[in-house]
């Protein structure tokens, strides 16, 4: 199995800006995002995308988590998985993101700031969705008599 790019998750990331990273928004707007981070594995049990959806919503939280503050707040806003953004269009996410770093929502839009966070989050989730496959590569398997 290939395992994405940083690129790829990057392109990805982008398109989940639009309308969120929640699961049912990944599901509807962003399937190839979650094909990308949690693909369908080849000789198990078909995962529908809504598990996947699941499992790459709690991912994609968990690597925004693990960025320092100010920077995992206000790329959580701008992917809706903090309450209350929700509902909110893109253009009031980056202001309420913007505030964060006390700058205009037309400055925090430019590669220096909201770029940097998506390049940021992306190489985040890279490592994660890297170390999940290097750990299932790795897993012991089972001989001919079923014995490991």
């Amino acid at each position: 199995m290939e395992t994405a790019t940083a690129q790829q998750i990057h392109n990805q990331l982008i398109r989940v800006l639009r309308r969120g990273g929640r699961p049912a928004e990944l599901i509807t707007y962003a399937p190839e995002f979650v094909d990308l981070v949690w693909p369908a594995e080849a000789g198990m049990p078909r995962q529908a995308i809504h598990d996947r959806a699941l499992r790459a919503h709690r991912m994609l939280t968990a690597a925004v988590a693990a960025m320092e503050q100010p920077h995992s707040e206000a790329i959580g806003i701008m992917l809706c998985l903090w309450p209350g953004t929700l509902g909110l269009t893109l253009d009031q996410r980056r202001e309420r993101a913007a505030r964060l770093f006390g700058i205009q929502s037309d400055t925090f839009r430019r590669s220096a700031h909201e770029g940097r966070l998506v390049l940021n989050l992306s190489l985040e989730i890279y490592q994660r969705v890297r170390d999940r496959h290097d750990r299932r590569r790795t897993l012991p398997t089972a001989d001919h008599d079923g014995a490991l």
